[in-house]
């Protein structure tokens, strides 16, 4: 609850409407930063939509001056995760290569004779709906990374 009032007080105390360019850069890191998400509150939903928008042009994320608060660099991460006992491999054939998860353990027994047989579950992966993804470190260390 506190957190939430600390946060609604610092979004109050920056001006959105004649923002400058480094306090655009400060309000859409405050709302990146809330825990709650960047559009809880409806006063983070102009600068955010805003800066996805930048960000799919290809913009570099915005500046912020402020103290104790910072951004990575935008990624790129195409694939969920594997479900638990997977790793991602890649997988060819042919020449093609493609990533796939593939259990860790093996789940069947085969016979060095059969070249076919194959020992290790293969899942296909999952692709992103967002791939690109920003870390954002608050004032108190916290990093969360958000997906766009």
């Amino acid at each position: 609850m506190i957190k939430t009032i600390v946060f609604a007080a610092g979004l109050a105390g920056l001006s959105i409407g004649a923002a400058r360019a480094d306090e655009w850069g400060c309000t859409v890191l405050l709302c990146l930063a809330n825990p709650g998400g960047p559009a809880q509150y409806a006063a983070c939903v102009p600068p955010v939509t805003k800066l996805w928008s930048h960000l799919k042009r290809g913009g570099a994320f915005p500046t912020c001056s402020g103290e104790g608060s910072s951004t990575s660099p935008v990624g790129y991460d195409p694939y969920e995760p594997c479900h638990d006992g997977y790793l991602m491999r890649e997988l060819g054939r042919d020449g093609t290569v493609r990533p796939a998860c593939v259990s860790v353990k093996p789940v069947r027994e085969c016979d060095s004779t059969d070249v076919a047989c194959q020992p290790h579950d293969v899942q296909a992966i999952r692709h992103r709906a967002q791939p690109n993804f920003i870390d954002v470190t608050g004032p108190d260390g916290v990093s969360t990374r958000v997906w766009f």
